[in-house]
């Protein structure tokens, strides 16, 4: 498995990075509220902890000196007033930024699902677009999470410059000696986070494949097939197995992600003996007082520690720019659709699309899908497709839908280039119902309307043309019942025809200038095939129509046919010119009239009896 994105971790990237990062974030009003209430709190902070660095000493020296009650006293009640004071401006301060951090979550989510949305069909479909998804949506999840590190930048900052003074006064060599092995600790974690970086892309990839086969081994509806034909040995071992590689993978990088910790628990180590040996020798040898070392050790611990923890701030935003960075690159994909044309579409009776000499190659593949269509359809006309399994005839719809672009030559409604008009309008001329439909977990009302208000005597009648208000008369809570049990063990799971005639009786709610029918009816029985093709009848009488299907007694409804076959458009026509002419059609209408024409035959066996 190859990496998505190679990122480089230095101080520019980092920068601009974090740079990004605020600026998203300041974009709105209560980002700036967020990120002004961080650097106070990191001001307030920074200050809390030099009273526990001065104070404990200035207690000791006032006691072993003057011993003035009235100094002790003062000492002592900041040095005691200070935690339950930083403790209930913490709290307050907190509380209000967690009311803004929700806020600020729902905001980015609702950028981003609408990123995803309006992104291209073509460019969902891409894996690793998916898997760079997911690691986009975990950067968002954290994108707050720099803010906060960078507040704690800021506040180890503060704390460093308020105490580098004092363990200057002690001696020079010591601060060199801290910002030295700060340092180089500063290279070991830098080459640790770069390594889990790139281990992190790696899992995200295996991670995608387990949760496919996670989702099999849960789901309801893949648990008759799993019974019956004894698949869980097959997905549980590609389960096992994947997790054995991505186990392997994580435990080769074992040494890479502890090694820091190591190194910085041996260079504390020699920090605090040649600390502790300075300052014991100075008390001994140079009379230094016992408050002054006490003062003189907090700070340097202080010091160490504010060190440590700008240099660990920066690094952890040092890696986050990696991430940051692939957040941006998803960002940025073009909608391309989306960016194409404003015209408004019109359509009607007298309009016309028309496939140029369209070619379609479908991304990663070779082989063309389509090759060379020339195709009209007139706006008051019924298109009926033909055509086995593999000839393009889903794809054909694709393009027609603005799923995708031609790889080449163009579709023209009314003469103009179909990217030349509004993205969301061109899309509401249709009322489809693809293969690949949807149930959604939503009642049954709802995943027919996708919406919150609708027009109940329309939702009424559409339901009893489509054979669904039997079903729903079942039901304990009707129409409103769950369309499934994810969400509500009280809902009920349709079965495949039901489904089928919920995703017909949606588009017949939400209606449209051209229905487009894949396959419409190929979970229904024979009764309901012909009630819903009735219905159908009606429903398309005045309209534009192009229906996809198997069953070539659909092509009633139809004034021409138009048979595909390997991508090409090889036979256009009526009935009765395709049939009279003899070819593909004729063969295929009457391969498939024979199972209800003619006996079955006998078997070998039986001709024997």
């Amino acid at each position: 498995m190859g990496n998505l994105f190679k990122g480089k971790q230095n101080f520019r990237t980092t920068f601009n990075m974090t740079k990004f990062v605020l600026s998203y974030v300041w974009k709105y009003k209560q980002g700036k509220v967020f990120i002004l209430l961080k650097v106070i709190m990191s001001l307030f902070n920074a200050a809390i902890p030099l009273i526990y660095t001065f104070f404990p000493g200035l207690i000791l020296n006032e006691l072993v000196g003057d011993q003035q009650i009235i100094r002790i006293v003062i000492y002592a009640s900041v040095l005691i007033a200070a935690p339950l004071l930083a403790r209930v401006v913490n709290f307050y301060i907190t509380k209000l930024l967690t009311r803004i951090k929700m806020y600020l979550e729902l905001m980015f989510e609702e950028t981003f699902f609408n990123h995803v949305a309006n992104m291209d069909y073509e460019t969902l479909e891409n894996p690793n677009i998916q898997v760079m998804k997911d690691r986009a949506q975990q950067t968002l999840n954290g994108i707050l999470g720099v803010v906060n590190q960078l507040s704690g930048l800021l506040l180890a900052m503060f704390s460093l410059l308020a105490l580098i003074s004092i363990v200057f006064t002690l001696n020079p060599f010591l601060v060199l000696l801290m910002i030295l092995l700060a340092f180089f600790n500063s290279i070991i974690a830098k080459k640790s986070n770069q390594k889990q970086f790139l281990l992190g892309q790696e899992l995200s990839k295996f991670g995608m494949f387990q949760g496919a086969y996670v989702y099999q081994l849960e789901r309801f509806e893949y648990a008759k097939e799993m019974r019956l034909y004894q698949i869980k040995k097959l997905l549980i071992g590609q389960y096992i197995d994947s997790k054995k590689a991505s186990n392997k993978l994580e435990l080769k990088h074992y040494n890479s992600r502890n090694m820091p910790g190591i190194t910085k628990s041996a260079t504390d180590f020699v920090q605090q003996i040649i600390l502790y040996a300075y300052l014991i020798y100075n008390v001994i040898k140079k009379q230094l007082p016992v408050g002054d070392m006490t003062i003189y050790l907090n700070a340097a611990g202080q010091f160490s520690s504010a060190l440590n923890n700008v240099v660990d701030s920066y690094l952890v935003l040092a890696n986050n720019s990696l991430n940051t960075q692939e957040f941006i690159d998803f960002i940025n994909i073009p909608q391309n659709q989306y960016n194409t044309g404003k015209r408004i579409p019109r359509f009607d009776s007298t309009s016309i699309i028309e496939f140029r000499h369209v070619s379609f190659i479908y991304p990663g593949s070779e082989r063309y899908a389509l090759k060379d269509i020339n195709l009209s359809i007139k706006g008051n006309e019924k298109l009926c497709i033909v055509g086995v399994n593999g000839s393009g005839k889903t794809t054909f719809i694709k393009l027609l839908t603005r799923l995708y672009f031609p790889t080449k030559g163009e579709i023209l409604l009314n003469g103009v280039n179909i990217n030349e008009y509004d993205y969301e309008k061109y899309q509401q001329l249709f009322a489809a119902v693809f293969q690949e439909f949807c149930t959604y977990s939503m009642t049954f009302k709802e995943n027919i309307v996708l919406t919150k208000e609708y027009d109940k005597a329309k939702f009424d009648s559409i339901a009893d043309s489509c054979g669904l208000s039997k079903l729903f008369r079942t039901l304990s809570k009707g129409q409103d019942t769950m369309a499934n049990k994810w969400l509500d063990e009280t809902g009920v799971d349709p079965s495949g025809g039901e489904e089928q005639r919920i995703a017909i009786a949606r588009a017949c709610y939400h209606g449209g200038e051209i229905f487009i029918l894949d396959e419409p009816t190929a979970a229904l029985d024979p009764m309901a095939e012909y009630e819903i093709y009735t219905q159908f009848n009606k429903m398309i009488t005045d309209k534009c129509a192009v229906l996809i299907t198997h069953r070539l007694s659909a092509v009633q409804l139809a004034d021409k046919v138009a048979v595909f076959d390997n991508g090409h458009v090889a036979e256009y026509g009526t009935h009765q010119e395709l049939y009279a002419k003899g070819g593909i059609y004729t063969e295929m209408f009457d391969k498939q009239a024979k199972f209800y024409r003619d006996e079955p035959q006998e078997t070998n066996s039986e001709a024997a009896e």
